[in-house]
């Protein structure tokens, strides 16, 4: 009977899978509208991290409150770094095709598209958590990338191993959907939020600091 009593290790942790795969289905439904993607990842990560921290609430309220106060400047962030992305990637494309010293001039978009990927992997934990400008944000967001490059890589592998999956084998990434649509993303926020909660703390420690209450 101790295994199903509401205090045990099995029940707290099928109260977070039942949280977690309630939190991926509706971050997929918000990513619909691509424009949105923005608004629903911070609301991710502030569940995530509430989740990580043991202090979650109800789901779908936390995510749908976070959605509503996040909106504009999260889809700011996601409509710049979807512009410098797909700038990247349609020059990547286009360059491949040339060889020679011609194909040097695809280095800058590589390049241009590895910092966007980086800063993604910031932007929106650091956004849940943090008021802070558009430009703001994306500045503390590349910064913190590439001094904590270690996680950084981890944070970017969990971020697109789905897309690079499709691209690379889309008959397997179909067999795997099932994974996608009902714990990938939600799994993937909150191992993240793991790695950024040592990496926020500091920060965190300096806005108590600055309002005690």
């Amino acid at each position: 009977m101790k295994l199903f009593s509401p205090d045990s290790r099995f029940m707290r942790a099928m109260s977070m899978l039942g949280d977690l795969l309630l939190l991926n289905l509706i971050f997929l439904i918000c990513c619909v509208p691509i424009v949105t993607i923005g608004a629903a990842s911070t609301a991710l990560y502030t569940v995530a991290f509430r989740m990580a921290r043991g202090t979650e609430g109800h789901v779908l309220g936390l995510f749908f409150r976070a959605f509503r106060q996040n909106f504009r400047r999260a889809t700011g962030l996601w409509l710049l770094l979807l512009l410098a992305g797909g700038v990247a990637v349609v020059d990547i494309w286009i360059f491949a095709a040339f060889s020679g010293v011609l194909r040097l001039i695809e280095i800058p978009f590589v390049l241009l598209l590895i910092v966007a990927l980086f800063t993604a992997g910031y932007a929106f934990p650091l956004l849940s958590q943090f008021e802070n400008t558009v430009k703001g944000t994306l500045k503390n967001a590349l910064a913190l990338s590439l001094g904590y490059l270690p996680r950084t890589l981890v944070i970017t592998a969990l971020n697109v191993f789905p897309l690079v999956l499709l691209l690379y084998d889309p008959y397997l990434f179909l067999n795997a959907s099932f994974i996608w649509a009902f714990l990938w993303f939600s799994a993937a926020a909150y191992l993240a939020t793991k790695l950024l909660e040592k990496v926020f703390a500091p920060y965190r420690e300096e806005k108590k600091e600055e309002d005690p209450s």
